[in-house]
């Protein structure tokens, strides 16, 4: 058997698996929630994307209030926080494209002012930035946003911190500390197919205590 077909027949291995699937819930402002996108989800999605299935959701320790046809939200890093919010949650609407998501949404969260980087990141991932800021800045953003928190309000447990980090539709505590720590390892440990080359590299850590920010308001 050549190599081409001993890659093939190994691909087909690989995409014969279900997928390692990531649900994360966060704030757009949150440090640790920043950390984690930045340090964890993002190289590892880069190196195991065939291996996950990631869906992520910006709203985390905030509240909404209807407001006419519309709602008013309150967010736990204050007003730029509901803002940077709503930018990712018009982008995920909008793209419907997990890997132009990721690369948008890990340049806002690596900029020093996220929620002035919209255009920036945008001409970075190669996507256009004009309906993203239209739908910012219109009913259309504050519904998509309240979309979220209903999404989130479905959790069980109740999300009480952010990052709050889902593996294959399971949550605990010492998880999310397990993928805050090293994301990688946790992907490739769930994972029930053939190891692809991006688990390599996997090695064992002494984990931390989780670190998150807690719900302040009801």
């Amino acid at each position: 058997m050549n190599k081409a077909v001993l890659f093939l027949s190994s691909l087909v291995a690989v995409l014969a698996q279900d997928p390692v699937k990531i649900h994360l819930y966060y704030e757009a402002l949150c440090p640790y929630s920043i950390d984690f996108v930045v340090s964890q989800l993002y190289p590892t999605w880069t190196d195991l994307k065939d291996i996950m299935e990631v869906e992520m959701f910006p709203f985390g320790n905030a509240n909404y209030s209807p407001d006419g046809e519309g709602w008013t939200f309150t967010c736990q890093h204050g007003a730029d926080e509901c803002k940077a919010n709503m930018i990712h949650a018009c982008a995920k609407d909008h793209l419907k494209n997990i890997d132009l998501e990721m690369e948008f949404v890990n340049c806002l969260l690596s900029a020093k002012h996220p929620v002035s980087a919209g255009a920036v990141c945008a001409d970075e991932a190669g996507i256009e930035w004009t309906p993203i800021d239209n739908c910012v800045n219109s009913i259309e953003g504050q519904n998509l946003l309240h979309e979220v928190a209903l999404s989130q309000e479905k959790l069980s447990p109740s999300l009480f911190f952010v990052p709050w980090i889902i593996v294959n539709d399971s949550f605990s505590v010492d998880q999310v500390g397990e993928c805050q720590t090293d994301l990688r390892k946790v992907v490739c440990e769930k994972y029930q197919g053939t190891p692809p080359p991006g688990c390599t590299a996997v090695h064992k850590q002494t984990r931390p205590a989780p670190k998150h920010s807690r719900r302040t308001f009801a």
